[in-house]
């Protein structure tokens, strides 16, 4: 056995191997300081269906020191420059885009918002401050072949098979000194203060450590079932609670080339999500079941899918949308699901998890673990950070909801009411209506979402003339930067599906 303090992460999938590679590679990287070990359940299923990212994962796969190209080619992974909105206003066709490129607004002086918004609107908000929001509608990749790994001058993510991509940082963690035990965790030891000693195998065999990490999902088995810890639910403003998802593999259907963004289109009683991979699309249905039953979404789903998704398996799943209250309890971190859960509407599952991670590793001392845990300043400094993070998210994703005008179905009746909308958004949206939007309207520093994308989806759903604005409503003019910046790079960069027939 090892002197080495030890780190016990419980669960697999993404989340775990995820932590698990990251801290390996990045606590380990020059020296041994930490002992890790993954137990996980090969009866367990992994839930598979948080398929799309956002950018901050090039970073990400980059430090753990996975190349772009391995894992696009292991992870079926293909690129995602935004995510397209379709129904959402008025259930008449219309599609608004959040490109991952932004401006930062510069507050009164700036007057590209106003100008917009006090204009003919003829053009997309988006056409006239993203490039790529031209090089997605035309089916580009976001940078250049021959480009360096994760380099680019654009931000970019990616779609994936997060089953394969969870097999690739398994193998990729194995290798580099990760132990890993297939087994199910069927009891825990809690003593004095919430301290976990150890865990119980399905084998009969007892699995000590220092420090747990808890990535078993909605199961939750430490953070959850063992130590108790509270959960602050987000029903009242996402009520969708329910999620139906089908592949849909090329050789059944193939609607197109590949597009460079996920798409979420609205449905009778939630929303769609169409992830395009190298070798098939990930469709599913996210919904309420106050408003439609499972047999019922499902139908539509494949109904809207099409004639081709008829025969094809539909996996169903059950989720509560909140948050712990507290993710760090004694000498345990839950990651991932068993931390909280947030509709995937922005794609915000995985950055959790990498937002998580980078916290655990601000806040917890690798080299002296038993003791880590004692320090009541960090856990509370932890759990506060993260508690922001997950409340930033359900405003960003309520948002969406709220400046809905549909009232075709109960569901979009009742999710704009005012009592379906979060206090603080409210307070700012009343803001809004006077001025666009600045980080002066928010009380803490943003980790996800910029005031840019704030200005997409206000803009998007085509938020209400500004208080005191009128005149003439003259055409938008598209800035030359712009047009220019557009044209040069679509020359550059090739299509999405020929830099994915380049890898090889």
């Amino acid at each position: 056995m090892s002197d080495l303090p030890s780190l016990v992460i419980v669960g697999g999938g993404s989340a775990g191997w995820l932590t698990a590679s990251y801290i390996n590679s990045v606590v380990n990287a020059d020296r041994r300081v930490v002992d890790v070990t993954l137990v996980e359940s090969p009866a367990v299923g992994r839930i598979g269906v948080g398929e799309a990212t956002v950018p901050s994962i090039r970073e990400t796969l980059s430090r753990i020191g996975i190349g772009e190209k391995e894992f696009l080619r292991s992870a079926d992974a293909t690129f995602k420059s935004a995510i397209g909105f379709k129904n959402w206003l008025h259930n008449d066709g219309e599609v608004y885009f959040h490109p991952f490129d932004q401006r930062t607004p510069k507050g009164r002086a700036d007057t590209a918002a106003r100008d917009w918004l006090g204009s003919a609107r003829d053009v997309p908000w988006a056409d006239t401050v993203s490039i790529m929001n031209h090089l997605n509608r035309d089916g580009h990749a976001p940078k250049a072949l021959g480009w360096p790994d994760y380099g680019s001058v654009f931000p970019y993510a990616y779609h994936m098979d997060a089953e394969k991509f969870a097999g690739t940082l398994a193998d990729f963690s194995k290798a580099r000194g990760v132990r890993h035990i297939e087994a199910l965790v069927t009891d825990v030891t809690v003593g004095e203060g919430d301290q976990i000693s150890s865990v119980t195998l399905d084998s009969g065999d007892t699995l000590a450590g220092d420090f747990f990490v808890d990535c078993s999902g909605f199961r939750a088995l430490l953070i959850g079932k063992a130590l108790g810890g509270d959960y602050v639910d987000f029903g009242q403003y996402l009520m969708c609670d329910r999620a139906v998802a089908i592949r849909v593999p090329y050789d059944v259907h193939r609607p197109g080339p590949t597009k460079p963004y996920t798409m979420s289109s609205a449905l009778s009683s939630g929303w769609s999500w169409d992830i395009p991979l190298q070798g098939r699309r990930g469709t599913g249905y996210v919904y309420s079941s106050q408003f439609i039953s499972d047999d019922e979404a499902e139908a539509e789903l494949r109904a809207y899918e099409g004639p081709h998704a008829a025969d094809l398996p539909a996996k169903r799943l059950q989720f509560r949308v909140g948050r712990r209250a507290n993710p760090w309890i004694g000498n345990c971190i839950a990651i991932g699901l068993s931390s909280g859960f947030i509709e995937p509407l922005e794609s915000s599952a995985l950055y959790t998890v990498e937002a998580s991670i980078a916290a655990l590793l601000e806040h917890v001392d690798f080299g002296d673990l038993g003791n880590s845990q004692r320090s009541t300043a960090m856990r509370d400094a932890y759990n506060g950070h993260i508690a922001r993070l997950y409340d930033e998210i359900l405003e960003f994703v309520n948002l969406h909801y709220c400046l809905t005008r549909r009232d075709d179905t109960a569901f979009w009746r009742e999710v704009q009411k005012p009592e379906r909308i979060v206090p603080a958004l409210a307070k700012r949206l009343n803001i809004w209506e006077h001025k666009p939007p600045t980080q002066y309207d928010f009380e803490t520093p943003l980790q996800l979402f910029s005031v840019g994308s704030y200005e997409y989806i206000l803009f998007g759903m085509d938020a209400p003339e500004q208080a005191g604005a009128g005149g003439i409503k003259t055409p938008v003019q598209v800035p030359q930067d712009i047009v220019t910046g557009a044209a040069k790079s679509k020359a550059k960069f090739p299509s999405h599906d020929d830099w994915l027939a380049a890898l090889g």
